[in-house]
Parts: structure tokens; sequence; C-alpha cells
């Protein structure tokens, strides 16, 4: 028989027992729906739809990973096709410098051949030279011209150095755009050849004891060392850094011509381009170059001497806003437009 303390005793245990069975059920299954009581509880048990935390956890992980995962291929997708536009970008202006490139190429091919090959050019070159040492001796014996030592400024390339070869080998390439890019490399390997008749009329002038100015827009940080072992290789004197004056920060010459004429009678200017000459032509348009070559007139053959050049020049970019970025199409059309006047 049991005491009635043994049958509280056996009832509390009991009831224990029944409710541990409960808690090792839940957490063998993971879930439990309904609240754990007392199995002789008075309480009715209840299904409750309660999510444990670790399952709403995952689950927001997922869907979270997912909305990330969405996000990013969406980004990616974009950025894949910015990138295919930028590429394709970079093709067409690619194709559209080529054909620029070739058309100018085609253009370039007879001034070229002319520059290259024909004794009329070097006629022109021999004759630039000999008016020039002509007006120099004159300058000597003038005893105007004693008040300061007397020089010459010249401009380099097509002046006394001769690029033609340089630029018939790029024209054969399919490249008749020589701009600043293609001058600062081309010059660069210092292989530009002496104009006929330079070297010897350089030489002349300087035994005359009188001053020469290399006054060129090639571009001095990088071009400046390879000029001058050009220069002297090619065996041109007065060859440093005080006569050898090339493009720093401004191209247009005339602050270079007003800092030699502070100490030097100027008493002749060579080029090939009417920006060889102190005469403001720089900017300006096609008509507006023309008129201040007619105001001039009386001072080429004494004070200018022009050499030919039909292959490059301020000439080119005078001929409409922008020439040399227009399509070859529209390039056309200017020129048609001239040729026909």
């Amino acid at each position: 028989m049991y005491t009635e303390s043994q049958c509280g005793w056996e009832a509390i245990m009991k009831r224990s027992s029944l409710a541990w069975y409960a808690v090792v059920a839940c957490l063998g299954g993971s879930l439990c729906v309904g609240s754990v009581v007392q199995a002789d509880s008075p309480m009715t048990v209840k299904a409750n739809p309660v999510v444990p935390t670790a399952v709403v956890t995952q689950v927001q992980s997922t869907q979270s990973t997912n909305s990330t995962a969405a996000t990013n291929t969406v980004a990616n997708t974009v950025a894949a096709n910015s990138e295919a536009a930028k590429a394709a970008v970079v093709l067409d202006e690619q194709a559209a410098l080529k054909q620029k490139q070739q058309y100018q190429a085609e253009t370039e091919t007879m001034g070229l051949l002319w520059m290259r090959t024909s004794a009329e050019y070097r006629a022109l070159a021999y004759q630039g030279y000999n008016v020039a040492l002509n007006l120099v001796k004159m300058a000597v014996t003038d005893p105007s011209h004693q008040r300061k030592p007397l020089a010459i400024v010249l401009d380099a390339d097509e002046t006394v150095v001769d690029n033609t070869k340089l630029m018939g080998e790029s024209v054969a390439n399919g490249n008749g755009r020589f701009d600043a890019p293609w001058w600062r490399q081309a010059v660069h390997q210092g292989k530009s050849q002496a104009m006929p008749g330079a070297v010897e009329f350089l030489n002349e002038v300087h035994k005359q004891g009188v001053e020469i100015f290399y006054v060129s827009n090639r571009y001095a940080p990088v071009n400046y060392d390879a000029t001058v072992q050009n220069f002297k290789e090619l065996g041109f004197p007065s060859v440093d850094k005080e006569h050898v004056l090339l493009f720093e920060k401004d191209s247009d010459k005339q602050p270079r011509f007003d800092a030699i004429t502070k100490k030097y009678s100027v008493i002749l200017y060579m080029g090939d381009n009417a920006g060889d000459f102190p005469i403001g032509t720089k900017g300006k348009t096609l008509a507006e170059r023309n008129a201040i070559i007619d105001e001039h007139k009386e001072d080429f053959g004494t004070t200018f001497v022009v050499f030919p050049n039909p292959a490059y020049g301020s000439w080119v970019s005078a001929l409409a806003k922008g020439y040399q970025n227009l399509s070859p199409e529209e390039q056309k059309q200017v020129n048609n437009q001239y040729l026909q006047q």
C-alpha cells in the first residue's frame, strides 16, 4: 500500500515524466505546434502557428540571398551592356579615323610626289636660299643695320629640313593625317633630311657673322634633344639652347619673334607657312589670311622668303572650321566648293 505522501509523489513524478517526453518530442521533431503543458493540465492544447526562430532566419536569409543575386545579375547585365556599348563606340571611332586617314593619304599623294621627285621643287629650294643669301650679304654691308647684331629667323620643317620621306612612308601605309601626335613621333626619330642647298646656305650665313635662329613648332618637351642631335648631324651651325626655339606653351611664334628682336636686328624671315612670318595670320580665316598676305606683298623677296609646301600647313585648317575633323564626304564638299569658285 502506498501512503498518501507516496501517492502524491507518484503523481508528481508521472506528470513530470509526461512533460519531459513532450519536450523531447518537440526537440526531436524540430517543430512543435502548440504550447507544451502538463498532461493532466485542465488547459486545452491549441494549435499555434508559430515558426521557430531558426526556420524564420533561414527563410529570410534565403530571400535576402535571392534578392541580392537578382540585383547583382541586373547590375552585371547593365555593366556588360554598358561596356559593350563603349566598345562599339570605340570601334566606330577607330573606323572613322581610319577612313579619314585613308582619304587624306589619297589627297596627299600628288603633292608629296611633287616634293619628293620633281626638279621644280629642288629648283625652288635653291632659288629661296639664293635670294636669302643675297639679302644677307646686302644687309651685312648696309650701315643702317649696324645698331644691333644681325640675325635671320627661319622655320625648320620644309624650310631647312625635309620630312617628305617620313610623310611618304606614312601615306604609303594609308595614313595621310599629319596631326600633332604624328609629328611628335615622326621627328623624334631624328631622320629629317636637309633641304637641297640648306647646309651650304646656313654655313655661309654663319660665316657672314649673322646669328641664325631656328623657330619651330616642334614640341620642345618631347622633341628638343632629338632635333638638336639631328640638326648637328646634318651639319647645321648655331644649334644650341639659345638658337633652337621650339614650341613649349604657345604655338604662336610671335612671342619668340619678339624676344629675338629685342636683342637683334632681324633682316630676314624664312618659312613654308604664313605663321612663320610676323604678320599675324594665326587663327585667321582663309580670306583674312589672303588679305594679310596682300598687305605685305612688298615684303616677299625682300624681308620674307617662302618655300612651297602643298602637303600640310595652316592653309589646310583655314579651308573650313574644324576641317581636319570633318568626314571625307564633308571634306570633299568643301574642296569642291573652292575648286569651282
